[in-house]
């Protein structure tokens, strides 16, 4: 780790969320300084005003080191649109051996081998010249005729297999979100890039709701995310360009009122299911650019909300259907990301998968104390990032080794990121 200092940025379409935070003792971290600034700029994730966007990430990190009176280092940010690929393939190495025709101990080194083998033969894949990997993901391995092997570090063999998902992103909108931390004033290592997806995975998902199946669903502003596991293993990753934005516009549209007066009667008024809101309740709306106002229903509120999370869950559903199988996907669907705090969200998501729907709070036993205004959905990502930049990590599912007991912290860092890719 080359700072004390964390600082996980979440730059999302509808507000830029920043953290600093300090590793403390047992393996916790002290927030020291909360940003958030409304996002402009990008939208699904693609940068489209560079100069806007900067001037948003300037403001939120400028409020967090306000906060926490220190800079802003270690800049962790994520990354997500249409622009993902990923790619499942395998690698595949020999164990030198002391002694002939004996096999050899498979250590770190050979474990990162056989991974990054399989990146690069991803990589000189036709079609992914312009794209950078962000993560390579160990599924399982292989020893000699030996499979599903969880963990080979210490085993003996021939040779090491592993089959990888490797994720990658263009190059083209990666460098443009780094320039736009280049523009507010800060620094970004490209290596520091995490995907929306793994960055959500680590602050709401449990062991179980892995190794049981789960689909993870991030309804953001711009954008839905979904990350479907399987046997503790990260199998699909889909990006649907459309979430709670969408929902505001045709209500701007619908209710004939600014962008800003439509999102505050969606969080105030608005359900996913018409037929739970008040027909009743009148709520005034305001005109635009002086025209006068109006009063609506919150029935009708909601029947404008619940026609477009409607097409939304269509489809997310038809996007997604081809990659799981229900009954394999025990723990259901855990729900985050701003959009889950949309009344009767998990319902209208009940009703279109036919699976038990969970809202998830970012898990804060991470933290040294308590902060009230993180447990939100909203702050999944950026809690996320924070412990994806620690090495966090669930417990691995074999007993072999121990990070604790090992001595040499370059060992211990490589064996962290390995662990936090596969895990």
């Amino acid at each position: 780790m080359k700072s004390s200092i964390i600082t996980a940025l979440d730059i999302g379409s509808n507000a830029v969320r920043s953290i600093i935070a300090r590793t403390a003792e047992h393996d916790k971290l002290e927030i020291l300084g909360i940003g958030i600034c409304p996002s402009g700029g990008i939208e699904k994730g693609v940068v489209k005003d560079i100069q806007a966007l900067s001037s948003c990430i300037g403001k939120s990190l400028a409020d967090a080191e306000k906060a926490a009176d220190c800079n802003a280092e270690n800049i962790y940010a994520n990354v997500t649109g249409e622009h993902i690929r990923t790619q499942l393939g395998d690698g595949r190495i020999s164990i030198p051996s002391e002694v002939p025709n004996e096999p050899g101990e498979i250590d770190l080194e050979h474990v990162e081998q056989v991974i990054n083998d399989a990146k690069n033969s991803v990589k000189i894949q036709k079609g992914f010249e312009r794209h950078k990997i962000l993560h390579g993901i160990p599924h399982d391995y292989i020893i000699d005729s030996q499979d599903d092997i969880r963990n080979p570090i210490n085993m003996n063999g021939f040779h090491l297999t592993a089959k990888v998902l490797t994720i990658l992103s263009e190059l083209t909108p990666l460098r443009n979100l780094s320039k736009g931390i280049e523009l507010a004033g800060y620094e970004v290592d490209q290596d520091n890039f995490v995907l929306n997806h793994i960055a959500l995975s680590h602050s709401v998902l449990s062991e179980d709701e892995r190794r049981l199946g789960a689909i993870l669903m991030d309804i953001g502003g711009g954008s839905c995310d979904i990350s479907i596991y399987n046997r503790g293993a990260l199998e699909r990753v889909l990006v649907v360009p459309m979430a709670g934005q969408a929902i505001t516009e045709d209500l701007a549209i619908g209710l004939k009122t600014t962008i800003s007066n439509a999102e505050y009667i969606k969080k105030q008024y608005g359900s996913a299911i018409a037929a739970e809101a008040d027909q009743g309740l009148e709520i005034d709306v305001e005109g635009i650019s002086g025209r006068a106002s109006s009063r609506k229903t919150q029935y009708l509120v909601s029947h404008v909300i619940q026609h477009r999370v409607e097409e939304l869950l269509s489809i997310c559903y038809n996007r997604s259907k081809d990659f799981y199988t229900p009954e394999l996907v025990t723990a259901g669907i855990i729900l985050s990301g701003g959009t889950a705090n949309l009344d009767a969200i998990d319902t209208a998501i009940y009703h279109a998968f036919n699976m038990q729907v969970k809202i998830a709070r970012p898990d804060l036993s991470k933290l040294v104390s308590h902060i009230p205004e993180l447990d939100n959905p909203a702050f999944a990502t950026v809690i996320g990032i924070l412990y994806y930049a620690m090495g966090f990590e669930h417990e691995p599912q074999t007993r072999s080794f121990n990070l604790g007991n090992l001595g040499n912290s370059r060992f211990v860092d490589k064996l962290k990121k390995i662990i936090k890719d596969f895990t």
